[in-house]
């Protein structure tokens, strides 16, 4: 616990030792017409012994106010840590001591753009070089971090806006993506993908009922027409 505008936002455990945890918290305060993200509760904190006590960390992150921070261990090398952090300037980094020390690594705006709203980033769990990140578009990175490829807005790419992906442990050719516009499937690790249209997750804005026979009903749906 920090505070009354403050909660946690991400926790991740070491596949290595479960004893060391790392937890972000991130300061929000979500009001009728407008939101702040960010503020002095937001930080980084380590536990060594299971979350019994926690030490706040900031040896390589940035200097003042912070907002979301996402967190992701490599489940291959489990002292790799990727963190991507809402800041004046938000940025992508990277700890290799179990979250202890970090260093800023180069990226782009769709990487880090608007840290408290995409809040996923996860590792391949058999290829500790290979991450994904989900943001306005599908990005991936094949060296742990250090460059990034994808398909901005293209034919390739599913709809904009990701907040959810599903790595099957088993197979990781599969992935499973949530987006504002419904769920997709890829069978080859985000190369391509298949809308599944069968799924009843879109979200209405607005209903409308004509009054003339059939009686027809429209609807209207956040980000899809």
């Amino acid at each position: 616990y920090v505070d009354e505008n403050t909660g946690c936002a991400d926790l991740a455990v070491s596949p290595r030792d479960p004893n060391i945890m790392l937890a972000s918290f991130w300061q929000f305060r979500r009001q009728p017409f407008s939101f702040y993200s960010g503020g002095k509760g937001s930080g980084l904190f380590r536990s060594a012994d299971g979350g019994k006590t926690w030490s706040k960390v900031t040896a390589g992150l940035p200097e003042g106010e912070m907002g979301r921070i996402v967190i992701s261990i490599n489940p291959s090398k489990p002292q790799e840590v990727l963190a991507i952090v809402e800041a004046s300037v938000p940025g992508l980094y990277i700890s290799q001591d179990e979250g202890l020390t970090w260093k800023k690594l180069a990226s782009t705006d769709n990487i880090t753009a608007r840290p408290f709203y995409f809040s996923t980033l996860e590792y391949d769990p058999k290829d500790p070089k290979r991450v994904y990140r989900p943001a306005f578009d599908f990005q991936y990175s094949t060296d742990g971090g250090y460059s990034w490829s994808g398909q901005l807005f293209s034919d390739v790419v599913p709809h904009a806006d990701h907040h959810a992906l599903w790595i099957n442990p088993e197979n990781t050719n599969t992935l499973y993506l949530g987006t504002d516009g419904g769920v997709y499937v890829s069978n080859n690790k985000g190369l391509s993908w298949s809308f599944l249209n069968n799924l009843p997750v879109g979200q209405f804005y607005h209903v409308s009922v004509s009054n003339d026979k059939p009686f027809n009903v429209y609807g209207g749906l956040q980000d899809n027409g």
